[in-house]
């Protein structure tokens, strides 16, 4: 029979070396990690970013089909500013699923009875939200039944954005072709034709962005360069299809195609 002697055996780690082989895998995690926060955060926000394009253009297509704004069940603000719908902690007057329920045709609140949305077109589809680890609806319509979080059920329809909390939509509900974000943007207030800042556009969308507050640090203001806060916006630096030049006009009605009769067929918009 063949035997080994001590010599013959395979060399074993020492714990000097196995300590120093978990040091430099902790190490390594250390600076892949934060790498890989940052991936997902940059995704979140372009997410955030590009639906809040397709809000506005469905809201858009649905004022090409009937001629006006989706409506709300509240009357016109007495100051005469316009209508800014979504989180109501930082000031906007109501859920942003008034607006959605008429675009997603759901026969509730000012679309009862489809009395906002006669012809049943469907405008806009989203996947339902999935639930965080903080109880928050995140990337989706928020539906009570599914367990995405513990809002309360009348928000039911709201739609929300990758960090938790209601895309902002506001609405030119004065007429004046403009959308004034006094108390949300104080860089884009003010609707007076001379040196007003809002925006030149019917609607406009908005996410507070990963730190979860109107402008950085809670600011109210966009910002540029440095001071740019993380908002995504759709009304600044869009790509021209969706008819933005300059964070000053709006969406441009080419991107819908034509009935035979030369109305405008509404754009069914789907997030991919």
């Amino acid at each position: 029979m063949k035997t080994f002697s001590p010599d013959s055996s395979v060399r074993a780690f020492t714990l000097i070396e196995l300590l120093t082989v978990i040091a430099i895998i902790v190490v390594l995690m250390g600076i892949l990690l934060p790498a890989l926060q940052q991936s997902k955060i940059a995704a979140a926000k372009t997410a955030a970013r590009s639906m809040t394009q397709i809000i506005t253009t469905a809201v858009n297509s649905y004022e090409v089909e009937y001629g006006h704004l989706p409506p709300t069940d509240l009357p016109p603000k007495e100051d005469g500013q316009d209508l800014v719908l979504g989180e109501t902690t930082v000031g906007a007057v109501q859920s942003n699923n008034v607006v959605f329920d008429a675009l997603r045709n759901i026969p509730r609140g000012p679309n009862t009875d489809y009395q906002a949305n006669p012809k049943r077109v469907v405008y806009f589809e989203e996947r339902v939200a999935r639930a965080s680890s903080q109880g928050k609806p995140r990337t989706g319509f928020y539906d009570p039944t599914a367990g995405a979080g513990a809002p309360p059920a009348d928000l039911a329809g709201s739609l929300y954005d990758p960090f938790g909390h209601q895309y902002g939509v506001a609405l030119d509900t004065t007429g004046d072709g403009r959308i004034d974000l006094t108390g949300f943007y104080q860089d884009f207030s003010g609707a007076n034709p001379v040196d007003g800042l809002a925006p030149r556009s019917k609607v406009g969308a908005f996410s507070m962005g990963p730190d979860e507050k109107l402008g950085k640090d809670g600011n109210r203001a966009l910002g540029q360069d440095k001071d740019r806060s993380d908002d995504q916006v759709s009304w600044q630096e869009i790509a021209p299809a969706f008819g933005v030049r300059n964070g000053r006009t709006g969406f441009s009605p080419s991107s819908a195609t034509s009935h035979r009769d030369g109305r405008k067929k509404p754009v069914i918009l789907k997030s991919c």
